[in-house]
This record gives C-alpha cells, structure tokens and sequence, in this order.
C-alpha cells in the first residue's frame, strides 16, 4: 500500500497521549493515527447515511411543523388537549 504523508498540528497534550496509547497497544504513532482517522471517516459515512436516510423518509412521509408540534404540547394538561398532530409539511421528491 503506497503512503501519503499528511501534516496535522496537535498540542503537547494530545501528542503525550497519541504516544502513549501507540506504546501501550505496540504499535508505532502512524499506525495509530492511521487507524484512528479510519475509524472516525467510518462513523462520520455512518452518520451522514443516517441524516440522508431520515431526510429521504421526512420527503416521503412528511413533517410536523414546529408551530403544530407546539400547540399540541401546550395543550397538554387543559380542557382542551388536541390530538397529535400529522405531518403538515411534505416535501415530495
């Protein structure tokens, strides 16, 4: 696998700790980082299929709006409790 080098500035403290958890796991502070920055694109590609996911869901089920959300809720606990609300908002793809 060819290499490429990427320059990163970080403070003495996360520096200390980069290089202690490489020691403790024996392996070098590359590896380490390498392996770290994987793992973060990982959870960030995870994160944004979830958000276009819910988006693709908001688009074909619809939205409640905030106003109407509201409402239902303030009309918790009195005389006149409104029933939940229904997507009010639909954004057709």
């Amino acid at each position: 696998m060819s290499a490429n080098l990427v320059k990163v500035d970080v403070s003495e403290k996360v520096m200390s700790r980069l290089s202690s958890s490489a020691r403790a796991s024996r392996r070098d502070e590359s590896e380490f980082v390498e392996e770290a920055i994987a793992e973060y694109l990982d959870r960030q590609d995870m994160e944004l299929a979830a958000v276009e996911q819910g988006m693709l869901a908001a688009a074909d089920s619809g939205v409640i709006s905030h106003q109407a959300m509201k409402a239902w809720l303030l009309s918790w606990g009195t005389d006149i409790e409104l029933p939940p609300p229904e997507p009010d908002i639909v954004r057709r793809r």
